[in-house]
């Protein structure tokens, strides 16, 4: 994993360059690591949800630029590096499509529209996680439901007495 993190920094080839940044994320996507921030950070409890949906953008950019730079890289002439790549993939992402890049074969529009719909999906999950009013997790032991208000009393769903615990904000 150290390899693979350093090694672009000392080799001239800017084939391997998105190796550090995937080992970055990829660490920051340790369970283990999100946990520990949340147990002691706040900010981290608190926009938990906000987090992981950037984690998860974040991730599928550089992934999806990872593939179309192995698969169309060689068959584009202005596709030169990886990060030509990524400039193609938040480009098609986002919905721009400047145009200056365009796939003609087949795989390639099929990347083009997989990298569209799953990164629009992606990017609505985030800003639904940045602008979606705060909520809660605490479990209602009837119905289930995770998600209330922070000054809920009652369980939206079942209606059920809720007991949330807080830290007196007052």
């Amino acid at each position: 994993m150290i390899v693979s993190l350093l090694l672009p920094a000392f080799v001239e080839n800017e084939n391997l360059l998105f190796l550090r940044a995937l080992r970055a994320i990829r660490l920051f996507r340790s369970y283990q690591v999100v946990r520990d921030l949340r147990n002691h950070f706040r900010f981290f409890e608190r926009n938990s949800e906000a987090i992981d949906a950037a984690i998860n953008l974040v991730v599928f950019l550089f992934v999806m630029a990872a593939i179309v730079y192995v698969l169309e890289g060689r068959q584009h002439p202005k596709i030169h590096n990886y990060l030509d790549a990524l400039y193609f993939t938040v480009s098609t992402m986002t919905t721009t499509g400047f145009g200056d890049i365009v796939f003609e074969d087949t795989l390639g529009r099929f990347l083009s529209i997989f990298i569209m719909l799953i990164g629009v999906t992606l990017f609505i999950r985030l800003a639904q996680a940045v602008f979606r009013p705060h909520k809660v997790r605490h479990e209602c032991p009837d119905c289930g439901l995770m998600r209330h208000d922070p000054d809920a009393v009652h369980c939206k769903a079942c209606g059920r007495v809720l007991r949330i615990q807080d830290e007196g904000q007052g």
